[in-house]
């Protein structure tokens, strides 16, 4: 039988530069949008528990619009392609209807690029908006935080007032005065109170008429006792706790000082008041923690205020104060405008924006703690606040700018493409098969192949005479076959096109993954396929990669949760295992500890997955050699990581090769975790593919063992002294 050929074109086809055009324009598009994307959400990813917040900006009304915008200019040009091409079929397009098809690209432009800048306005502002009230929220919750600071600080010297005045009451204090020892084994009771605690200074005992019976601490020639009289007075009265303002003394610099005065009876008949006053320098301490910012920051402080009077005093100095501090402190009236202090005392408790005392404007918030009449602000400078958004809102109008002009090219293109659809209607690209570096050939209505280009030939190892004339499904897989016939005969229809994925078999019995494109056209009667491939398999390795690493991310986020709230060494071994199973898709992951008995060596505490004995078997071989070995106690003992890649081909596992196998372990990894300098675990991962621990994986794992070592740290440091 005489082999068909297939029918060459009189004509050479004309350079499609527009369709090339067009989707470079597509994919440009596409990326200027995942930029937007990414650009919209980048300051919400860096913490996880704001992915809702990155969710609503992403999805927001100007994003929304702008996807929309540009999901509606992609679909209108492949409409108008699509259109572009039946009417081409029907015969060449006159010239009025070539200026129709003009101004409809001329008006789709001019709405797209007016949307476009309309909508990138709207999502900058919500952008911005919402950036503002998560700044603000985070001033609200650093004022509550300190506000409670003080609270808490003012309950504990409360608290060692009552300490002190139960001691206190165990003496017959109504006899102080006339008895010398007695006052002496007062004093050395108020003097107990103060070693070791740099803060109190002073402490005093008091009749209910503010005599003083005995003291304890304070600088010789001190008057502290003198401007407490009113405030013992106050105590004995109300019979309740009173605390003194702030007052600064005379030293240089100056520092400030408190008083407590608590009152109390002795049990005589009739009972006898007294009250304990207790001098406390909060600069010492409280002062201290209230000052400092909880994030790094150049131009955020926290002030502490009261008002006294008509002038709002600054408690601690302002940190940015350019003047010379005055004996009596920083105070400024009421009066003075644009002053946060001055707003705060005035309108409680809230979020405010505006000038402060040194010119610049800032954004605020202020609270007022409970115990002490005191309002904490804590304030940032608003150009500091506000320069990540100002830059981003900078490359998000760069995108969108970028975008208009791809917009530009794409409707260029479409305009280009009528133009040669309406110039060339001869016979498409017969003639450079071989200049396309996809896989091309070209098939009749048998199946029979007709035609193939080098890069066909070379994937699949025939040469052209080989092919030629051949069945097609001699290149394709054995459990592929009626699939692809299937899929091909569904759309065998000239004029139509389908594209799926599929395997490829080579000469030598291979095989390996293409994307085929399958397109039926007739010519001089006979009706052909032609069939365009491209070898896809750096691209399946690259997505199961990123499956891969997608799911060791997934696990990460999960963990760092984890050590968040974990209140326990067990709990962080625990739910670090159970998680890394769940989310990493781990065979097995559990943590090794050295054994307080010297014989068994290891133990797991923690076991998370498909364990089915093979721990268990790994103390019985570890208890039976003379030397440490294996991946988990090696992590150990040099602290280092330990990468296995293949159970059935690395000497190192030969002990546990079998057992590991027959559980469907084929690579593992051991980490060790630390507390301080010791490494006291390690965190043994098993996968269930060769392989599987690549650089960035091992790194990325690497990084979560440093997160449970500082979380172990943070369990095994003491709690801070209370005061």
């Amino acid at each position: 039988m005489k082999q068909q050929q297939l029918p060459r074109s009189g004509t050479e086809p004309k350079a499609r530069s527009a369709r090339w055009i067009f989707c470079i324009s597509l994919a440009a598009l596409a990326g200027l949008l995942l930029l937007a994307a990414a650009l919209t959400v980048e300051h919400w990813l860096d913490l996880v528990p704001s992915f809702q917040r990155a969710m609503q900006d992403l999805f927001s009304r100007g994003a929304l619009m702008a996807m929309g915008l540009v999901i509606a200019l992609i679909a209108f040009g492949f409409l108008f392609q699509r259109s572009l091409a039946k009417s081409v079929r029907q015969g060449p397009p006159a010239e009025a209807a070539l200026k129709a098809g003009d101004r409809l690209l001329l008006i789709v432009f001019a709405a797209f690029v007016l949307g476009i800048a309309g909508t990138g306005y709207l999502l900058n502002n919500d952008l911005r908006t919402a950036f503002r009230d998560e700044r603000m929220s985070q001033q609200v919750g650093i004022a509550r935080l300190k506000a409670q600071q003080i609270d808490q600080w003012v309950a504990e010297r409360a608290i060692d007032l009552g300490f002190l005045v139960t001691s206190l009451k165990g003496l017959p204090l109504e006899q102080i005065q006339q008895t010398p020892e007695l006052r002496q084994i007062v004093e050395l009771v108020l003097y107990q109170v103060l070693i070791g605690n740099p803060e109190r200074r002073e402490i005093m005992l008091f009749s209910a008429d503010g005599q003083l019976l005995a003291e304890a601490g304070g600088a010789p020639g001190h008057k502290d006792h003198d401007r407490v009289e009113d405030l013992v007075r106050d105590a004995a009265r109300d019979g309740k706790l009173k605390i003194g303002p702030p007052v600064l003394d005379s030293d240089t610099p100056p520092s400030p000082s408190m008083a407590f005065a608590q009152p109390f009876d002795v049990g005589t008949t009739p009972p006898r008041k007294f009250v304990v006053v207790l001098m406390v320098d909060p600069a010492v301490d409280l002062f201290r923690k209230i000052q400092a910012w909880p994030t790094d920051s150049a131009r955020s402080e926290i002030l502490l205020v009261r008002q006294d009077g008509d002038e709002a005093v600054y408690l601690i100095p302002p940190r940015f104060w350019d003047r010379p501090i005055p004996p009596e402190g920083v105070r400024l009236p009421l009066s003075t405008p644009n002053l946060m202090a001055t707003a705060a005392i005035r309108d409680g408790d809230g979020t405010r924006e505006g000038l402060d005392y040194w010119g610049k404007r800032v954004i605020a918030a202020s609270r007022s703690a409970t115990a002490v009449p005191w309002i904490v602000i804590a304030k940032s400078d608003e150009e500091e606040v506000m320069a990540p958004v100002d830059r981003r809102s900078q490359k998000i109008a760069l995108v969108f700018g970028a975008t208009i002009l791809v917009a530009g090219f794409l409707v260029w293109s479409l305009w280009k493409r009528q133009r040669e659809e309406a110039h060339d209607l001869a016979v498409r690209n017969l003639r450079f098969v071989h200049a396309v570096q996809d896989m091309f050939i070209v098939i009749d209505s048998k199946d029979r192949i007709l035609e193939t280009n080098e890069a066909a030939q070379k994937a699949v190892g025939y040469g052209a005479e080989e092919l030629r004339g051949k069945d097609a499904r001699i290149l394709r897989a054995p459990d592929r076959t009626d699939e692809d016939d299937r899929r091909a005969m569904v759309e065998d229809t000239a004029g139509r096109q389908v594209a799926f994925r599929t395997v490829v078999r080579r000469k030598d019995g291979s095989t390996f993954p293409a994307e085929v494109r399958i397109s039926t056209f007739e010519l001089e009667g006979q009706t052909y396929r032609q069939a365009m491939g491209v070898d896809i398999s750096d691209r399946v390795r690259l997505e199961q990669d990123v499956l891969r690493l997608a799911r060791v991310k997934r696990s990460l986020q999960a963990a760092t949760s984890i050590l968040l709230r974990a209140r326990s060494e067990a709990e962080i071994f625990d739910q670090i295992c159970a998680a890394l199973v769940e989310f990493g898709d781990y065979r097995m992951v559990a943590v090794a500890v050295p054994s307080d008995d010297p014989a068994e060596r290891i133990r797991f505490p923690s076991v998370a997955g498909h364990d089915d004995g093979f721990l268990a078997q790994v103390k019985i071989v570890l208890k039976a050699q003379p030397v440490d070995s294996g991946p988990p106690l090696m992590a150990i003992k040099t602290g280092a990581v330990q990468v296995n890649q293949d159970f059935d081909s690395n000497p190192a596992t030969l002990l546990m090769r079998e057992e590991a196998l027959r559980r469907g372990y084929r690579s593992s990894i051991a980490l060790p975790l630390r507390r301080r300098d010791a490494v006291v675990a390690a965190l043994s991962i098993y996968a269930a593919q060769p392989q599987a621990f690549d650089a960035e994986e091992v790194q990325l794992l690497s990084a979560l063992a440093d997160d449970i070592s500082y979380a172990l740290c943070r369990l095994a440091s003491p709690p801070a002294a209370k005061d």
